[in-house]
This record gives C-alpha cells, sequence and structure tokens, in this order.
C-alpha cells in the first residue's frame, strides 16, 4: 500500500479543527505527567511497560498520532505490537480514530502476526 499524502492532509485537517493549527493540546488532553513524557519522547524507540488498567494503550495510540502529526513521521514507518489480537484490534481502532485512515499504513498487530507478514513477505528471501 502506497502512503498517500492526501490522507496525512485529511488527518491533519481532522485533528487541526477550525483552527487550521494541529491541535496538540487534544492528544495531551486526560495525560499524566509521565505519558505526556512518553507521548512527546521523540529520541529513538520507546517501549511502554505499566500495570493493567494504567493507560498503556492510550499512551500507545496518543504517541502514533503525535509523531504522525508533530513530528512527520511516515505512518509505514511505525510498529505497534502487543500481545492480544483484542488489543492489536483496540489499538487500531484508536489510531485510525485519532488520525483517521493513514494508520493503515502502519504495522500494528501482535508479535505473532507481525512475524507472519515479515515471513510472508520476505519467505524467498529465508531459502
Amino acid at each position: 500500500m502506497n502512503f498517500d499524502q492526501t490522507d496525512t492532509r485529511k488527518s491533519r485537517e481532522y485533528l487541526a479543527g477550525s483552527t487550521g493549527q494541529i491541535a496538540s493540546d487534544a492528544l495531551l488532553d486526560g495525560l499524566n505527567p509521565q505519558q505526556v513524557q512518553a507521548v512527546q519522547h521523540h529520541e529513538g524507540p520507546l517501549l511502554i511497560l505499566a500495570g493493567a488498567g494504567s493507560g498503556k494503550t492510550r499512551v500507545i495510540t496518543h504517541r502514533v498520532a503525535w509523531l504522525v502529526s508533530q513530528l512527520d513521521v511516515h505512518p509505514s514507518s511505525i510498529l505497534a505490537i502487543t500481545f492480544t489480537n483484542k488489543a492489536a484490534a483496540e489499538m487500531k481502532s484508536r489510531i485510525n480514530e485519532l488520525i483517521g485512515s493513514v494508520s493503515q499504513t502502519m504495522w500494528i498487530g501482535t508479535f505473532h502476526a507481525m512475524m507472519m507478514r515479515i515471513l510472508r513477505r520476505y519467505a524467498d528471501r529465508i531459502g
């Protein structure tokens, strides 16, 4: 699937609302200081480890939206991995709500699904 600049513009317009500015505050609303720090982290990869019900999925989804809308990260360069199909579906749904259809070019899924995707894509190189 090719990345479409129009989709990025649409997601920016959605996040911007009527002001024409990206509503970065909307991506940070309701987050505690540690969560805001995680969402805004921009130096290399980030691993989120926390207990059940602590807001991990919220942080990850808002971070992905932040990377695309604020730091112009190409959606297809984002990898978000979780353990269960339910959690992966929830992550996909929340990211899609935040930034729209550009989320379809991201690598979001379970460890097993992502490895299967890699194997299918590069099976001819395995031998």
